[in-house]
């Protein structure tokens, strides 16, 4: 019964395994580089906030 049992597990462990590849969920996480902050990214994160700065003091004065 219990060799039944392992070899089931097997069986579910590999198609676990084959599952998790066709969704490309078996990659490192550890290994992937983040992303980065293009300029342009940079540039228009910098517009929207002078605008919202530029809001908020015409608010207050």
């Amino acid at each position: 019964m219990s060799d039944d049992m392992t070899e089931r597990d097997r069986r579910i462990d590999l198609q676990t395994r084959e599952i998790a590849q066709e969704a490309k969920l078996d990659t490192d996480l550890e290994s992937m580089v983040p992303p980065r902050w293009r300029g342009s990214t940079v540039l228009v994160v910098s517009v929207i906030l002078l605008a919202f700065a530029i809001m908020i003091a015409s608010i207050l004065f």
